[in-house]
Formats: C-alpha cells, structure tokens, sequence
C-alpha cells in the first residue's frame, strides 16, 4: 500500500481543516478557537443520545452564530508563511464541513487560496500507481495528469472558469434539516456556524477506531489458526501420524490386531452354517500345523471370500477364526481406507501389509470389502480412485509375494467386486452362506435361549418351522425381544407367549396401541386385509396364513402376516401367481365394498410388489409365451463419469415385454375378483370379525370361514 496526496479543496474541507488542526494551529488563531470553545462547552460536555443530537447541534450553532462574526479571509490574513509551512504537516481526515453538508455556497477570492496550494494535502489511501509515483508528497502536482475520478479536484481546474470560484456539495438528509434555520444568515454567519459544526465533526469518538482494529486482529488470529489447523491435517495424513505426531491405526500393528485370548467367540458359537465352518475350520487346521500339507507340496491359501446376506453370520464366522486360529489377526473395515485426501488408501493398504508381514503367519479380516475392491472406473472426475484397490490388488498378489498372511473378506455384493479381486491367487475360495434350514433355526434358537432364564417347554421345533427365512441374527433379535417384553410384563421367565409376540415384531414391526380412531378409515382397512386374507385361504397354492390385524404396525395400517410351510428352495409359476393374487385382493374387495371412486392408497405396496414379481417372470424366468425363455438384463457398463445401465432390449421386444407384464397382472387382478365374489359372505364375516377383535390368528379366521364362533 501507498500512501498518495491531493490538495485540498477549501470550499467542502475548510473549517474542518482547521477544527481538526486545532492543536497545531499558530497563536493567531488559537484566540479565535478558544473563545470560540468557551460560547458552547457546556454542550459538549453533554454526550446525548442518537436522537437527541441534532437538537444540540442546533443550539451549538445558534450560539456560535449570535456571538461572533468570524471572517475566513481574515483567517487568512493572519496566517504568515511560517505558520503556513507549519500547517501544511498537518493530514485532513475529515470528509467535509457543515457548510457543505447544508450546501451553503462560499464565496472565497481564489488569491486566498493560491496561499496554501500545495502545502495543505489530504491524504488518502491507495494503492501505487505510475499517477501517485509521481505527484507524491514533495513533488511538484501537474494540475493536467490528475484523474478525473478523484473525489477533490484541484484548484487550477477552477481558476479558469471564473476568478471566483462557487462549490456547492449537498446532501439531501442535511439539507433538509438545516437549510429552513440558515436562509436568513449571511456569509460571515454562515462560515462562524460551519466553523463550530466542523469542530463538533472532528471531536468524535475514537473507540470505533480502537473497535475496528481489534476485530481485525481477531480476523488475523482466526486466519492463521485455521491455516495452522488444515497445515498438521495435511502433514498428518501425508506422514501417517495425527496432529500431535502419534502413529495413526494403520501404522500401528496392535491398533487393528485382535489377541486370541481376547476372543470369547469359538466355532462351538456358530449354528446353522454347518458348510461354510467346516471349510474355515480347514484353514484354522493349517494355520496351527502348516508342515502336515506343506511337505505335500500344498500351499496357504491366499484368501477366502465370504458371501451371503445381511445377518446371515459372516461375521460371527470371521470372530470364530479369530478365536480358533492362535495367530495373529488384523481386522478392518473397507470404509477404513477411504480418506479425502488423495493416495491415503492406498498408504494405509500398504501400512496394513507392513504390520501383518511382521506377524506372519497371521489373518487379515476385511469386513464389507465391497467398499474398497469394487469395480475399478475410467472417469475422469475421479482420476485416483483405483488408487486403493489397485494397491490392494499388487499386496495381495503381486511381484513381491506375501507368504504366510491369509485374507479373510466379507461382502453380501459380490456383483460389485472387480473380477481381478476374485480369481484364483487372491480369492482362492468363495463360501456362500445360505440362510440357516430347520435343524439350523432349531439350533439358533437353543443357543440363544440357553443364556435366558425361560420356560424348559419352549417348542424350539414348532418356533423354527415357523420362522422360515429368518436369519441368525434374526432369530437373536426376536429371543432378546421376547426377553425384554417378559421383563416388561414382570415375568420371572421367558415363556412360549412372550416368543410369539416377538415373532410378531419381528414379521410385521411394532405394533400401536390401539388402532386408528377413524372409524371409516378402519371399516376400508378391515375390507382391504380381509380381502388378502380369504384369497390367501382359498387360493390352492398360497403360502398358508400366519395372522391378520388392522392394528397399525410400521407404516402399514393393516399386515397379513404368512409363513411358507416347509423350506422353499424354487418356486413355480402357480405358487408366484398364486401370491400375485394375494397381493390384488385387497384393492379387488375395496372396490366391490365401497365403490371404484372410494379405493385408496393403501394398495400401492402391493401394486408394487406384483409389479416386481410380474417383471421377473417375465424377464427373468422365461414364464411368458410371448417372450420366451430369453432373459433380459440391464447391464451395466463404464461411461467415463461411473457407471450407467445399457438397455440392449429393442423397442418391440420392449413393447411385447410390457404387454405380458400388463396382461399378468390384469388376469391375477380378475381371479382375485372373481374369487372375492364367490366368498362375499366370508369376506363380510371376516371384516366385521377384524373390527371387533383387531387381530385374529390363523386358526380364528378358519373358524370363522367355517362358520363358527371364536372367543374374544
């Protein structure tokens, strides 16, 4: 920054010129000021309010006025050269004097002027410039090279106009305040009247000043804290160490490495994945005595891959391992090596390596791998993210070989993962982990019990045939629930009643306490469930029903509840349109109840379920005449920005494709109508039933179809 001058123009800074050098000024006109000062010092020793200033501005002014007849060329005339020089180091910081604020035109001789022409200065700040580098302090001003938009003009620019020169600056808020209290004053009282505004003007406060610098030193510290703070996260995640310079979880081999003897969990704690152990357990075998396959000229295995569903026990698996195995285990999440910065998964891939190299023979567990091995992309708003998995990719098995350290990786979206991530020499193994049958329920459910205090005549058989595709974790939840609700109801054991309710929850979500209190809304709800309900009985190749309810659960306001009677491993067609009709039969029994112009919203989830299921024989299970056995896929490929789905179907396979899928579900929609008019009287029977009980089992609703009563 440069500091650069102007002369000063008399007409808008004169009497501030000299209120704000009052402690400069020659003795002279010291007499003048402070007799001047003694007319209105009981006002300025009064510090009013905002709203009261302008009505003591105008008494200051009035005395002013009344008491002096000050002439500014008489100002003039007293100033000799010396003290000329003297005021000419004086800076002006004042914007303009009263006399232009209330736009009072001064008629001032331009000799007078001529007397302080390049002595008085105003400075200003700005930045160097060729113009300020050369008309600065203690340089001779060219009048000619002065740009137009400087706010003061100099006087040569209005010595040829006229000999005398008229400046007028108004400002209208000022103006209109004060022009009414001066047209009858002239020139001399005018000048007294801007000479005591001007001094009242430069006396201000200087605490805005002190404020404004503090906020800026404050802005300063703040600047430099945050640059300070993003400086060690940068130098942290370069050097792999946090901001206080400890080694961050992947330079620290025990960060992520579990000790055997810390891990309660055994392969004894594993049910229902009878396949999948046996093939870990072959691992676990060679890790503890690794010379009975080696002189045979086997080798490690490189890494296994556990696929399977949500819940299904992967991980339970991989803690078995742990606890079994007696080497070494590092584990960590895929989500782990994700960082905002540029090659930090990669460092920590390597980190990871290093630890477990020094550890060898040892395990290492990736849970969800899916987050760091999937598909590598070319697009190029993301040009570094096959960084991590390409490192993962050379560490698992590239030139340098990493004998005696064996990959355990869990992931329920194999489709996801690169195909260089699952051949053989990396993957050498692929155990898929189905969902637990009967006997593996059964053993699930003994398990969990077993650390329950509960009642010994728990049917585990009848429990297990009735929670079919329940998982493992599944089942864990509806045991920890039936036990809370046991403590809740202020049982001493956990009991047959407190499991069913359990299962419950678990099938149909949390149930309200009561239902709606809308008792239309409930009449349409009953209809719609009871509609599901006798298609589901009378259908031949429906699974058979478990309960009904119109009690709200989840975001439902009514759930028809069924469980297959044995395994399902394969479906037909007759069983998949059997379930399609199910699913038509609530908006069929609104519609013939309450009329087309009443059905409501609530068949929108079934109309979607149908929907799925009707495209999927279609495109997939080769169930249509029309389409043949030809399945169609949306497949996806690499687009330069990710991935996108390639449609290959053509416009009339794409048509005939829509008819069948339109006309299956308008023919599951006519048999569901078809059926519902023939039980008219069950289906009657059966609202009525679910408005006054709320819920009714399987065994109500036969009763009920079959004519008898039931007991509340």
């Amino acid at each position: 920054m440069n500091s650069f001058v102007t002369p000063t123009n008399l007409c808008s800074q004169c009497t501030s010129f000299f209120v704000q050098s009052i402690r400069y000024l020659p003795q002279s006109l010291q007499a003048i000021t402070d007799e001047a000062l003694k007319k209105f010092s009981t006002h300025l020793n009064t510090k009013p309010v905002r709203n009261t200033r302008r009505e003591i501005d105008r008494k200051v002014a009035t005395t002013v006025k009344q008491a002096f007849n000050i002439n500014i060329e008489s100002l003039f005339n007293r100033l000799s050269k010396e003290e000329l020089q003297k005021l000419s180091l004086v800076p002006i910081s004042s914007t303009s004097c009263l006399s232009c604020q209330i736009g009072i035109t001064q008629h001032i001789k331009h000799t007078d002027l001529l007397k302080i022409k390049n002595i008085v200065f105003n400075q200003v700040r700005g930045f160097k410039t060729k113009h300020s580098a050369s008309n600065g302090i203690g340089k001779n001003v060219d009048p000619s090279t002065m740009n137009s938009t400087r706010v003061l003009n100099s006087f040569d620019e209005h010595q040829s106009s006229s000999a005398t020169m008229t400046n007028r600056v108004t400002l209208g808020n000022f103006s209109s305040q004060y022009t009414s209290g001066t047209t009858n004053m002239n020139e001399t009282e005018k000048a007294a009247l801007a000479f005591a505004k001007g001094y009242i003007a430069g006396a201000g406060d200087p605490k805005p000043k002190n404020r404004a610098s503090l906020f800026k030193g404050i802005r300063i510290v703040i600047f430099y804290s945050i640059l300070l703070i993003l400086t060690l996260n940068i130098i942290s995640a370069i050097s792999g160490t946090d901001g206080g310079g400890i080694t961050t979880a992947f330079s620290s081999a025990s960060k992520h490495e579990v000790h055997p003897e810390d891990v309660k969990v055994n392969f004894s704690d594993v049910r229902g994945a009878e396949e999948a152990k046996d093939e870990l357990m072959d691992i676990v075998s060679f890790l503890k005595d690794s010379e009975k396959y080696t002189k045979l000229g086997a080798r490690l295995p490189k890494g296994v891959l556990l696929v399977g569903a949500p819940g299904i026990g992967k991980t339970l698996l991989a803690r078995a391992v742990a606890g079994e195995a007696g080497v070494p285990f590092f584990h960590t999440s895929g989500s782990e090596f994700d960082e905002m910065f540029v090659g930090s998964g990669a460092r920590r891939v390597r980190q990871l390596f290093t630890a477990a190299k020094a550890r060898v023979p040892c395990v290492i567990f990736i849970d969800e791998i899916d987050s760091v091995g999937a598909k590598r992309s070319s697009s190029q708003m993301h040009p570094y993210a096959n960084q991590t998995i390409n490192q993962l990719l050379a560490e698992m098995d590239g030139f340098d070989k990493n004998e005696g350290i064996i990959i355990l990786a869990a992931t329920n979206r194999r489709d996801y993962l690169d195909s260089a991530l699952l051949r053989p020499g990396r993957f050498d193994c692929e155990i898929h982990i189905a969902p637990p049958d009967v006997r593996g329920r059964k053993e699930i459910f003994e398990l969990y019990l077993s650390k329950t205090i509960h009642d010994k005549t728990i049917d585990t058989e009848y429990l297990a045939k009735g929670t079919t595709g329940f998982t493992g974790a599944d089942i864990e939840n509806m045991v920890n629930q039936a036990a809370l609700y046991a403590a809740q109801s202020n049982a001493t054991l956990v009991d047959m009643k407190h499991l069913e309710w359990a299962r419950d929850k678990v099938l149909m979500g949390p149930a309200k306490k009561f239902k709606i209190p809308d008792s239309e809304t409930n009449n349409i709800t009953a209809y719609h469930e009871a509609g599901h309900t006798i298609v589901r009985y009378f259908t031949k190749d429906a699974d058979p029903l478990h309960k009904v309810t119109i009690v709200p659960r989840g975001q439902a306001l009514g759930f028809t509840a069924h469980i297959p009677a044995k395994e399902v491993y394969g479906r037909t067609k007759s069983q998949l349109l059997a379930e399609m009709d199910v699913m038509m039969a609530g908006r069929v029994a609104e519609e013939q109840i309450f009329g087309i112009e009443k059905v409501t919203t609530g068949a929108a989830s079934d109309f979607s379920q149908a929907t799925k299921l009707a495209t999927n024989m279609v495109k997939q299970f080769g169930m249509s005449d029309k389409v043949g056995t030809r399945t169609f896929q949306d497949d996806e490929q690499d687009g330069g920005v990710g991935f996108v789905r390639v449609n290959n179907i053509s416009p009339a396979m794409q048509e005939t494709i829509d008819l069948e899928i339109k006309q299956l579900m308008h023919e599951s929609y006519e048999r569901a109508k078809i059926l519902l008019k023939q039980h008219a009287r069950e289906l009657k029977i059966l609202a009525e039933a679910l408005l006054h009980f709320e819920t009714l089992s399987a065994a109500d609703v036969k009763a009920l179809v079959e004519g008898q009563t039931i007991n509340p």
